[in-house]
């Protein structure tokens, strides 16, 4: 499989409609360390579930789990040569703080590389301040001239750290970012009239995560209910914020509710809206339970309406956060 860059409607296509999100192979984050999440074992059954329904992308970084994510992929890959499954992997998150620092990015890529088998799509995985762009993207974009990696991206970033990144891209004749990776979902909306014109206008591929906002559309906390210790939500830095505001919560109800009406769970219609949104290409989910295929499967068969649009965007209007 190669990487298509001729067009945003190709490069959609390849991307698939959803991509495997691993960070839950040996747990949750690096702050509650293994154990939390999948096993080594669990973790790769589900590589071969996300296969079998037909997912095209392994999603990973060099800080989820210490590393135990990229090792348990890259098990994984070494054991399917010739899956076509492309993977793509993040660096710039530290214990530190953020740093992009081209030593680094260099010297972190190869380790994803020895690891993983081989990268497809690299990220930036945050903005550093300290490191500009013009110090940081030429690694990438070298990394591509040379066939290391087929294509790169920026993750977390707002749109001014975007239009930089892309104008020193062409200043200095580099190749471009072509994937933006960000959260987003219909409670964290404000990309819509920051990032997505740019993601639009420039072709580029935008792949969001935390689709459900660390469960809380997944009809989770409706009545009240608290995140479990080690569960995603309890580590999600936003949580508390969203289940502490009365009037969202009153709005995911009312969402629960319209979810049902249409014969699906609040997952799956979470998921459709992201599966039919005119710039999405691909989320990012995360699976651990059987239950959970359920919202996968009822976003790509539900019939979708403007009508359904126009509820949602009532419910959670764009630019909210």
């Amino acid at each position: 499989m190669t990487w298509i860059a001729s067009s945003p409607q190709e490069r959609r296509a390849q991307l698939g409609r959803f991509v495997l999100g691993t960070g839950n192979i040996g747990g949750v984050s690096t702050q509650t360390g293994p154990g939390l999440g999948l096993s080594d074992a669990e973790g790769l059954r589900l590589i071969d579930r996300a296969v079998a329904e037909g997912f095209a992308v392994i999603d990973t970084a060099d800080i989820y789990t210490g590393g135990n994510s990229e090792r348990v992929v890259g098990v994984w890959n070494a054991a399917h040569p010739d899956s076509g499954m492309l993977v793509q992997s993040k660096t710039g998150f530290t214990s530190g703080g953020p740093d992009l620092s081209p030593e680094r990015v260099e010297r972190q890529l190869q380790h994803s590389i020895d690891t993983l088998g081989r990268v497809d799509l690299y990220f930036a995985h945050t903005v550093d301040p300290k490191t500009p762009w013009s110090e940081s993207l030429p690694v990438f974009s070298a990394a591509v001239e040379s066939g290391r990696i087929r294509a790169y991206g920026l993750s977390n970033v707002d749109r001014a750290a975007l239009e930089s990144a892309l104008e020193t891209a062409d200043r200095l004749g580099l190749v471009r970012p072509e994937l933006i990776q960000n959260s987003y979902s219909l409670i964290v909306r404000d990309d819509d009239l920051t990032v997505l014109p740019i993601v639009q206008a420039e072709g580029l591929a935008y792949s969001p995560y935390s689709p459900l906002a660390n469960g809380i559309l997944a009809g989770r906390y409706s009545r009240g209910e608290q995140p479990e210790k080690g569960s995603r939500a309890s580590t999600g830095r936003r949580t508390d914020e969203f289940l502490g505001d009365p009037g969202l919560m009153a709005r995911v109800a009312e969402f629960d509710r319209l979810a049902a009406d249409n014969g699906v769970t609040p997952a799956g219609l979470a998921l459709a809206w992201l599966v039919n949104h005119p710039v999405v290409a691909a989320p990012v989910i995360g699976v651990s339970k059987e239950s959970q295929w359920q919202g996968v499967h009822e976003a790509q068969s539900l019939p979708w309406t403007a009508e359904l649009a126009a509820r949602l965007d009532e419910l959670f209007p764009a630019g909210t956060a």
